[in-house]
């Protein structure tokens, strides 16, 4: 009788793996996210481990069914340090909401203030945030509470999506005062 001789097995961890489609802007929940034995060397070093990791967290980045959710997919501490030591996530308001349409997470955009006075001197426009990075487009709080980082479906009293892009702390001091007094809008860059 002969043995065939077999590696060892493959050494497995364990992962959160996404149950279906995850799209950016949307909280995760329990019924989102299983847990996964996976071969240790497909795993990335960045990929979640522990439910607490993920549950209640924002997708920052599309997952699909099956995929092992990591840092980069939602919006965490663990995805700035990506980004440097100086960076914030910073929300905002465009004043074109239809300008969201032609971005997404992961995008490198420039943001743009336009004064709200009358005056026309080239000083009333100019670049307050330059190639930054578009982390989620969240929807905005409903009347009925909804899911998603701000609340999604049912009435929106009128508030606009809101764009959460990673910045400097001075970037996003920048984009405060800008927002008191100007429409701000984006220019997309190519990186």
């Amino acid at each position: 009788m002969t043995t065939a001789l077999r590696p060892p097995a493959a050494e497995s961890t364990t992962v959160l793996v996404a149950r279906h489609d995850l799209v950016p802007g949307s909280v995760l929940l329990a019924g989102d996210i299983a847990v996964e034995p996976r071969p240790a060397e497909s795993v990335p070093r960045d990929s979640l481990r522990l439910e607490n990791a993920a549950i209640g967290h924002v997708v920052s980045f599309p997952v699909r069914a099956g995929e092992a959710l990591s840092a980069r997919h939602v919006l965490s501490s663990a995805l700035l340090e990506a980004f440097g030591p100086d960076t914030v996530a910073t929300p905002m308001r465009l004043s074109d909401d239809a300008a969201l349409a032609l971005v997404q997470a992961g995008d490198v955009v420039d943001v743009i203030a336009a004064r709200t006075s009358d005056t026309t001197d080239d000083s009333s426009s100019m670049v307050v945030a330059s190639h930054v990075r578009v982390l989620v487009i969240a929807s905005p709080p409903t009347a009925s509470g909804g899911s998603g980082m701000l609340g999604s479906g049912g009435s929106t009293g009128g508030m606009s999506p809101v764009l959460v892009i990673a910045t400097t702390p001075a970037q996003a001091l920048d984009l405060a005062r800008a927002a008191v007094g100007s429409r701000l809008s984006l220019i997309l860059r190519t990186h």
